[in-house]
């Protein structure tokens, strides 16, 4: 648990809390005063629409500061037996000053007792402006349905989890691997790899914004030569690439589905190694559970080059070792002329001396 900073709700804060809840306030907004003595109430507005959705989309960017960290209520429209629930957001936006994120975060805790936390349905926690439109609460909604992938705070929570098995090693601990993760594919990359579900594209190249904990479409083409997929390989940073291998084999016709997951070793940070082989096989699992897509072959490569029209064709359709092939012991010569006796020769008497 982390340290509290004691700061507190004033009582002009404090009165508001019971009026926010009889009703009529849609949003408001908390801050710290300049002094950072104590939270105060610095905007609210009042319900406009009657759905929850609409006064979102109007209100709660325009509420919050590029460089100010703040704490947002937001009223839903789902009542329950001690009246409306509300989203909490903690705003922290990523050029604010690392002393003030430091203790909002530090005051976030008081805050949410104070105001009743049995009145806190969810929490949303923004750093850009995209992770607080309507678009991202929803899609923060989505992602606590799903089984994948994770929200940013259960992935800190695995990550904590697996470094405490880890730390606990002794010469009895069996061996473990760190569970895979899976950052949310950003709206263009889910719109294309519908496209891709629908034939109507055959390459799609993902990368990872660390930054943001995502993972963004950075290429698309909807048609692409085997030979011409190694020069979409970056020879200096990580990628996934999804590609539609339309070849023939055998007089058939074949659109095998091809992932492969390019890393050229050292020229990459450890941390950018580490995110793009943990959602690697977690990557694999949304294309087979989310899309339906079937991947046929998976390459990992660290250099362009080994990627071919001839490479993909060996690595799909392997060639088979004829069974009749076996080892026969080489002839002799023709002639090997007549066998030679050899007899040992006697040697002339020998004369032993007596000494």
């Amino acid at each position: 648990m982390s340290h509290q900073t004691g700061i507190r709700s004033n009582e002009n804060l404090r009165q508001f809390f019971a009026k926010s809840k009889e009703g009529r306030i849609r949003i408001f907004k908390v801050v710290i005063n300049d002094r950072g003595e104590e939270l105060v109430l610095d905007v609210f507005k009042e319900v406009v629409h009657s759905d929850w959705k609409k006064d979102y989309a109007d209100t709660v960017t325009k509420v919050v500061e590029a460089k100010q960290p703040c704490y947002v209520f937001f009223r839903l429209d789902e009542r329950t037996n001690t009246g409306y629930s509300w989203l909490f957001i903690s705003w922290s936006p990523d050029f604010a000053p690392v002393k003030q994120k430091m203790l909002y975060a530090a005051t976030k805790s008081t805050l949410k007792l104070e105001f009743g936390a049995g009145h806190i349905k969810d929490e949303l926690f923004g750093t850009s402006l995209e992770d607080i439109t309507l678009d991202g609460y929803l899609k923060h909604v989505m992602s606590q349905h799903a089984p994948a992938p994770l929200t940013n705070r259960e992935e800190e929570l695995e990550i904590l989890r697996q470094g405490e098995n880890l730390a606990r090693i002794n010469v009895d601990t069996k061996h473990k691997t760190l569970q895979g993760v899976m950052f949310p594919i950003d709206k263009t990359g889910l719109e294309r790899l519908h496209f891709f579900q629908l034939e109507k594209c055959d390459y799609l190249r993902f990368l990872i914004d660390i930054q943001n904990e995502k993972i963004v479409l950075d290429k698309a083409y909807d048609k692409l030569n085997a030979d011409m997929l190694r020069n979409e390989i970056p020879s200096d940073k990580g990628r996934f690439h999804l590609y539609r291998f339309h070849h023939v084999f055998e007089s058939q016709q074949y659109k095998s589905i091809v992932f492969i997951y390019s890393m050229p070793g050292f020229q990459c940070s450890v941390k950018e190694r580490r995110l793009y082989s943990s959602c690697k096989s977690e990557m694999l699992n949304h294309l087979k559970l989310n899309t339906g897509l079937e991947v046929n072959k998976t390459f990992e490569i660290s250099d362009p080059e080994e990627v071919s029209f001839d490479i993909l064709m060996d690595q799909l359709h392997p060639k088979k070792l004829s069974d009749s092939l076996k080892f026969e012991k080489p002839k002799g010569p023709n002639s090997r002329g007549p066998r030679r006796v050899t007899k040992p020769t006697t040697s002339s008497t020998e004369h032993y001396t007596d000494l």
